[in-house]
């Protein structure tokens, strides 16, 4: 089945590729999740990809520049506050400047 067509029968994807000749997987997780989750599921989250990986998971919440999106981010931003750790390795925080609000207005 081609990967646009699992798009249309779930709302996420776990892929695996094989990567520097097998020797590693390449690892990518993509699609939407109806809830921000507790801190507890995340910091479970992050401890099974870092025993796999072998190494601490680095974290990058991506948000537009619009209020809603700093919103968003605010809440993410919450939740991890009580999920650092030794699984954790950084979370940076990347906004989209083409779209930063001009003024103090709801986007």
């Amino acid at each position: 089945m081609p990967l646009n067509d699992l798009t249309d029968s779930t709302d996420l994807i776990l892929e695996l590729s094989p990567l520097h000749n097998g020797a590693y997987t390449r690892v990518s997780l993509r699609g939407a999740i109806a809830t921000v989750a507790q801190p507890k599921e995340v910091r479970s989250l992050l401890k099974m990809l870092s025993w796999w990986s072998g190494a601490p998971v680095d974290v990058v919440l991506h948000v537009d520049g619009t209020n809603c999106g700093s919103r968003w981010l605010e809440v993410w931003d919450d939740v991890f506050l009580h999920v650092r750790g030794r699984h954790l390795f950084q979370i940076r925080f990347l906004i989209n400047r083409a779209t930063l609000a001009a003024g103090g207005g709801d986007e």
